[in-house]
């Protein structure tokens, strides 16, 4: 491989070669308890190989999930178990040629992605339709809900006193001017386009 695959790691770094048989140098190691971390994954793109060895580890292991998805990472190895097999594939010089997502395609069971337990083994993401982020409605900021109420009143207002007669062009005018004022408020607030 020619980039460092990121290891979402919750331990001490000193497990690293005993979990997975391989020196941290060889990762770019991210520590899910240290929300400082998650700035080693602004890069993140579909080339670069996440492995997951224990999911839902770590303070702020949602954090780094929820980046991983949303920067369309195209492999996630999730489980130790899937991580020590792709690795280990990994080694194994006949299979130098081979992509990463050949060779998680090889080590995930047939069957599907699950073993015995029914825990998922990896993730192969093909195309950003296959992801599914759901949102999490208990970290909804008050203030950008306020905001977008403000907004949809706006162009609402505007909709309906620009076409009395005719509900559809109204809607249709309300959603246009709805998403050029959204559009404008994200630009001019600065860190809201992170």
């Amino acid at each position: 491989m020619n980039t460092k695959s990121i290891l979402l790691w919750p331990k001490p770094r000193s497990d690293i070669e005993v979990q997975l048989g391989r020196a941290s140098d060889d990762f770019l190691v991210v520590d899910t308890n240290c929300a400082y971390e998650l700035r080693k994954l602004y890069n993140i793109n579909r080339t670069t190989p996440v492995f997951d060895p224990f999911p839902r580890h770590g303070v702020h292991y949602r954090d780094f999930s929820d980046h991983v998805v949303a920067g369309d990472c195209g492999v996630h190895v999730v489980g130790l178990e899937a991580c020590q097999k792709v690795l280990q594939a990994l080694n194994d010089p006949k299979l130098a040629c081979s992509s990463i997502e050949e060779l998680v395609a090889a080590v995930t069971p047939v069957g599907g992605n699950t073993d015995t337990t029914g825990r998922t083994l990896a993730r192969l993401f093909r195309s950003p339709r296959s992801v599914r982020v759901a949102v999490d409605w208990s970290h909804l900021n008050w203030l950008n809900t306020a905001l977008a109420a403000i907004l949809v009143f706006l162009a609402t207002l505007a909709g309906n006193m620009l076409f009395l007669d005719d509900s559809v062009i109204a809607a249709a005018v309300a959603t246009s001017v709805f998403v050029a004022l959204y559009v404008c408020v994200r630009v001019s607030v600065p860190g809201s386009n992170q």
